[in-house]
């Protein structure tokens, strides 16, 4: 029987042992038995000359045993032959006499075994036969009754079930949605780490280019500067290669040693301006994401310019934005003619910022007729404070990269 019954409720998909399905079905049977002894009583009570039989007792006794262990079968019927599904009205109308049926058919057999049991007893006692007449008199006179009581147990295991399935249901829906976020997080990291790594190698390949044909031109000392500075901006990205994420103020440590490495390339015609908001400075952004907006000034703005260059970087937080502009007062459209943000670099960063933010980011290019070009970028402010190791380390790599607050370049 146990393992009916533990089928019956992996089914059903309540949350109980089989122990639980006995107690609770004792319970809700020992309701009906004691509300028809009371009620047998009082009418015995009640009625003048009347009599309390003793086999009155033992048939509430058996009624309440037969229909306690006739359970498993009525829970059986109802996940058979549920009314709950959707159906048509004819098959409903089947389901609902089946039931009919199946009702009738367990209240005779209850009617069977109590006369069995009892049958001489009650005759005895009341001095008169049991016949069959008077069994299908009892069964037709209480059969109302009995099988509101079945219907009952029905509708509310059927009415718990579906509760139970509903949030079974949501709580799946829930978890796969959560499995989902996860993935399609761990996915954008994967391809924001997958374009970082794509960015990296660019940019040293520009910068070893630089580092040989300095070497060629027997420049080793400016060489030598080139490979110590860009140590230093390697090590201050492996420092930080887990985070996907760095305040503006890191970013922009990162930035400043990176244009350190192109003023030594360009000597003393590089100038570099900062105009960085304090507000501003605890925004989040995605780790070197501002390298190739600068690398793209120097390549496409200012390195076929023989006099003195300029580059500007200005960041601001306006309410919930942050607004990053890079400008040089390079050639502008005719340095950039049919190239303007398709480099593999800009090309990377657009696709980094779709990932990491969607529609709300904007990577916008301004350039005038007359020259110049202005690179604006605007993404959601998401602060987030400095821990006081992290601002050390970013203090650090200034000092090391001997960068000054305005002119890196000098």
């Amino acid at each position: 029987m146990k393992p009916l019954i533990d089928r019956l409720l992996r089914t059903s998909g309540l949350p109980m042992t089989s122990r639980q399905f006995w107690r609770y079905s004792f319970l809700y049977w020992s309701f009906f038995s004691l509300i028809w002894y009371c009620q047998a009583t009082m009418v015995w009570l009640l009625t003048p000359n009347g009599r309390m039989y003793y086999t009155e007792t033992l048939y509430w006794l058996i009624e309440l045993l037969f229909w306690w262990a006739a359970t498993p079968v009525i829970i059986w019927c109802a996940q058979r032959f549920s009314l709950l599904r959707k159906q048509s009205a004819s098959r409903f109308a089947m389901q609902l006499l089946t039931h009919v049926l199946i009702a009738a058919l367990l209240y005779g057999l209850e009617l069977v075994i109590e006369h069995l049991l009892l049958g001489s007893a009650i005759a005895h006692e009341q001095g008169r036969a049991i016949t069959v007449r008077r069994v299908l008199v009892v069964f037709f006179l209480s059969f109302g009754t009995a099988f509101s009581q079945y219907m009952l147990l029905v509708v509310c295991y059927s009415v718990l079930t579906h509760i139970y399935k509903l949030q079974s249901l949501k709580e799946q829906n829930l978890q796969t949605e959560l499995i989902n976020e996860q993935l399609n997080t761990q996915l954008a990291n994967a391809q924001l780490q997958a374009l970082k790594m794509q960015l990296n190698p660019h940019f040293l390949f520009n910068t070893l280019h630089s580092i040989v044909s300095m070497l060629m031109g027997n420049q080793s000392r400016r060489a030598i500067q080139m490979v110590t500075t860009l140590s230093d901006l390697l090590r201050s990205v492996l420092m930080r290669q887990q985070a996907n994420f760095l305040t503006l103020r890191e970013e922009m440590t990162l930035a400043k040693q990176y244009l350190a490495i192109q003023a030594i390339r360009f000597e003393d015609r590089l100038t570099v301006e900062y105009d960085i908001a304090p507000e501003a400075e605890h925004c989040l952004l995605p780790q070197l994401i501002l390298q190739p907006l600068v690398e793209n000034a120097i390549t496409h703005g200012i390195a076929n310019r023989s006099e003195s260059a300029l580059i500007r970087i200005r960041a601001q937080r306006q309410e919930d934005v942050l607004l990053v502009e890079v400008f040089d007062n390079g050639l502008g459209q005719k340095g950039r003619r049919n190239t303007a943000g398709t480099g593999l670099g800009l090309s990377n960063t657009r696709s980094r910022l779709e990932k990491a933010y969607g529609d709300k980011a904007q990577l916008q290019f301004d350039q005038p007729p007359g020259g110049t070009t202005t690179i604006r970028l605007r993404i959601p402010c998401q602060c987030s404070l400095v821990h006081p190791s992290e601002l050390k380390d970013a203090l650090a790599c200034e000092r090391t990269a001997g960068l000054s607050s305005q002119t890196p370049g000098k």
